[in-house]
């Protein structure tokens, strides 16, 4: 196992006593705090305690915690998950390497299909509005959807009932907060409740304006600013009691004058332009609940998204692009003697658009149509084994060429789940997933074309691990490997085919203890993500990047029952094994301290503090484009940021 600390002239200067404090944290006997008496703290969620179907979920608590502002925020404490790109605008996610482009990605069932620059990130998400992330590293189970080739991320919003206390019909939550960073701040308004005995509503208006940020030499980063407006509303019916819907509506706006390729740093071929990303998603879940029947467990999904880019007096004049989606989820779980069943058929239809008043507009067409089944069987009360697949029908009209794609395929899977012990688990697993041609990046509609015996993507990932619980002690271990054949990216200029194998391997692990008053983990992950035998670099765009291996060390306090306190440090090894004619990556180690106080007898006044790279250490996350060029070269990360919030619940 490499070094914890790099002992590299540029990370030599770690403060190391903060992870050295989370190890003793974790080796302290439980009997030193035994004699505190308070509430339990929530289990923390970050050591990779698997639940069905998810590999880690990110809770509210978690968000809250990190006053969570934007994608980085929302996973730095995955160490298999890293968010690069310096500007908010620029932040793409990374898991186990594979960049975003790669995974299923939805927010509450509605697909997040496409991809509108390659200079810049493609999700749109407001922190406020989430209960929780569920995340799937690699190809997994055959309900992860169509293309899942590295996963699957799945945002789930809020409802009404997640926010009202027990007995209460109405309320209201008001958020401010500001960040010293950015000079910025961020409100919100929710108003929420029971509208009559079945329905409840709720309704969310959150405004966040940065500046430009500051590293922490004390170097403004011009052009990284930014201001977004979301609106979301929520209406919640229990229809009988089986039948549930809900409807939902989100509109998220993030404009700013900012740099051409957000991710690079200014030159004079990355000038600022005004642009603006716009992202609507309407959707309806319906469901029946059979009271009479396990063979009737049904979930209806439907769903609208648009996600929009506007260049506007851009190097080639005003440009928009726009990817709009449509579909739909329909599936049923049937719980016949120690079988649980969930099958069902998905749908989804894409339109992309690129147009500009002076070249008009170029289109593309693609859907792909799925049907899947899964199967979970407790063989026995320490054995449940898992099997199931999809198959999937993907189709694309190339507008350019007026070429026609169509591929098909089936995606089966295998597991496994057995508990040893009392205390150890195994589990392990085999699965396939296949992607056939879709969309291209809005921006090069114009002139990019697929090659004419491009074929499918085939995905396989195996994974082999334990975990071990011991009282309050928790242990967990993973090995994993991924192949992915026949990727793709551009094999000529302006042309995307079939590149050859993308092959990754890689273990994580974990280590948690919870005490009456006190949590502390430690989690690791390392992952070398392949091309041809040649690591993947920043220019793998749309396919992932090589990251070097990641520390996540946590600790959190509750000093009283109204004041929590805590540490989080996230620490990179320099990564020394780089694509032919890239530098190597520095490791950096990134400390956060946070306090939450509640300064009323009741929990409706909650002030918080949160200061994010406390020691003002000068670092480039591994997932950030590094340094290629005068032209082509990175930004660094933010310096300090103190965090000042309070909310007030009603």
């Amino acid at each position: 196992m490499y070094s914890m600390i790099p002992e590299s002239p540029s990370t030599r200067h770690w403060p190391r006593n903060p992870l050295w404090l989370a190890i003793v944290f974790l080796g302290v006997s439980s009997s030193a705090l035994a004699q505190s008496s308070s509430q339990t703290l929530e289990p923390i969620q970050v050591t990779a305690e698997r639940d069905a179907g998810s590999d880690h979920v990110v809770t509210t608590e978690t968000l809250e915690r990190r006053q969570a502002n934007d994608l980085q925020d929302i996973f730095a404490d995955l160490p298999n998950v890293a968010v690069g790109g310096g500007a908010p605008a620029a932040q793409k996610v990374y898991v186990r390497g594979l960049e975003d482009t790669m995974l299923n990605v939805t927010v509450d069932g509605a697909t997040q299909s496409g991809y509108l620059f390659h200079h810049q990130g493609r999700l749109l998400v407001e922190p406020e509005l989430l209960k929780q992330v569920d995340l799937v590293a690699g190809a997994g189970e055959a309900t992860n959807g169509p293309g899942a080739l590295g996963g699957a991320i799945r945002f789930v919003t809020k409802d009404p009932e997640d926010l009202l206390r027990p007995g209460q019909n109405f309320g209201v939550l008001l958020k401010g907060g500001y960040f010293s960073n950015t000079d910025g701040y961020n409100g919100s308004a929710s108003l929420y409740g029971r509208l009559t005995d079945s329905w409840s509503g709720l309704a969310t208006l959150t405004q966040a304006d940065h500046g430009d940020y500051q590293d922490a030499e004390g170097n403004t980063q011009r052009y990284t600013s930014s201001e977004r407006l979301t609106g979301f509303a929520k209406l919640v019916g229990e229809l009988t009691d089986e039948q549930r819907l809900a409807l939902s509506y989100e509109r998220s706006e993030d404009q700013a004058y900012r740099l051409h390729r957000p991710h690079w740093r200014p030159s004079v071929r990355n000038a600022p332009i005004d642009q603006e990303v716009v992202r609507e998603t309407v959707t309806g879940k319906y469901g029946f609940t059979s009271n009479t029947s396990d063979w009737l467990d049904l979930d209806l999904t439907l769903y609208r998204t648009e996600a929009s880019l506007d260049h506007i007096d851009g190097p080639f004049g005003d440009y928009t692009g726009a990817m709009e989606s449509y579909g739909g989820d329909l599936r049923n779980r049937s719980r016949i003697v120690d079988h649980t069943l969930t099958y069902g058929i998905d749908y989804q239809q894409d339109e992309g658009r690129l147009g500009s008043p002076l070249y008009g507009t170029d289109r593309e067409d693609g859907s792909v149509v799925g049907i899947y089944l899964q199967n979970r069987y407790q063989l026995t009360d320490r054995l449940q084994l898992s099997a199931g697949a999809r198959y999937d029908w993907f189709e694309l009209d190339e507008e350019l060429t007026g070429n026609a794609f169509s591929e098909s395929g089936l995606s089966p899977n295998l597991g496994f789940s057995f508990d040893a012990t009392e205390r150890l688990n195994l589990y392990g697993g085999w699965a396939r997933a296949i992607r056939g041609t879709q969309i291209k990046e809005l921006f090069v509609l114009d002139y990019y074309r697929n090659a004419e015996d491009r074929q499918e993507e085939t995905a396989d990932n195996y994974q082999l691990g334990a975990t071990y619980r011991h009282g309050n002690l928790y242990l967990a271990a993973e090995a994993f490997e991924m192949r992915i054949d026949d990727a793709v990216g551009q094999v000529d200029r302006a042309v995307l085919g079939n590149l050859g194998e993308l092959k990754s391997r890689g273990f994580n692990a974990s280590v948690g203890y919870e005490w009456d008053r006190l949590d502390a983990s430690l989690s690791y992950s390392q992952a070398r993500p392949e091309l041809n035998g040649e690591p993947l670099s920043d220019d793998d765009m749309a396919i992932g990047t090589s990251i070097g291996d990641t520390w996540v060390a946590n600790v959190n306090f509750q000093a009283t029952n109204s004041l929590h306190l805590g540490w989080t440090g996230r620490f990179a090894e320099r990564l020394t094994k780089v694509a032919s004619g890239y530098p190597e990556k520095a490791g950096y180690g990134v400390n956060d301290v946070y306090a939450r106080w509640h300064p009323l007898a009741s929990d409706h006044l909650t002030l918080s503090l949160r200061v994010n790279n406390i020691f003002d250490k000068q670092h480039s996350d591994h997932a950030s484009y590094g340094d290629a060029g005068d032209v082509a070269h990175g930004l660094p990360d933010p310096g300090r940021d103190i965090r000042l919030s309070a909310s007030y619940r009603y």
